[in-house]
């Protein structure tokens, strides 16, 4: 059972759409949600509505995209013949722009994030270069045993 709950009546205030539709265009869009965004479907997930208004807005937008239409004008005087076609029908490339997939996937973020480090040099002092600054009186380590917390990265024989 998905964390995210989407039903009909959910779409009934923007469009008017067939039960039977609306439930298979709701299926289809938590299905390819879930793939882009696997925490919806988690029990513990605590922002279906942000989820449900991404997933209304997706759906809504691809039961629009079947209007429009094709239409050719055509006119003639004596000789001369004059064709205007328009066409303004709505291509589905796919469920979700990607501007959407973004805050799908940013939904299901935690909290906490930022940078860390592992030390993989556990060396209690760094071990300079013979011909390193430090080595030949300076106040700076050319070596880059400081950035190791080890070894020198450069400079070492």
């Amino acid at each position: 059972m998905a964390a995210v709950q989407l039903v009909p009546e959910d779409l009934t205030p923007f469009a008017q759409i067939e039960r039977a539709k609306a439930v298979a265009m709701i299926e289809d869009a938590l299905a390819v949600a879930a793939t882009v965004a696997p925490c919806i479907t988690e029990a513990d997930f605590t922002k279906e509505s942000a989820a449900r208004a991404i997933l209304r807005g997706a759906i809504l937008r691809w039961n629009e995209s079947g209007n429009g239409g094709l239409t050719t004008i055509q006119q003639t005087t004596d000789d001369f013949n004059q064709s205007k076609t328009y066409d303004n029908r709505q291509t589905r490339r796919g469920m979700f722009w990607p501007s959407e997939i973004q805050q799908l996937q940013n939904l299901c973020q935690t909290e906490k994030s930022g940078a860390y480090s592992i030390d993989t040099l556990p060396t209690s002092t760094a071990i300079h270069a013979d011909i390193c600054a430090l080595r030949l009186g300076a106040n700076y380590c050319s070596c880059g045993a400081y950035l190791t917390g080890g070894f020198p990265l450069w400079e070492t024989t």
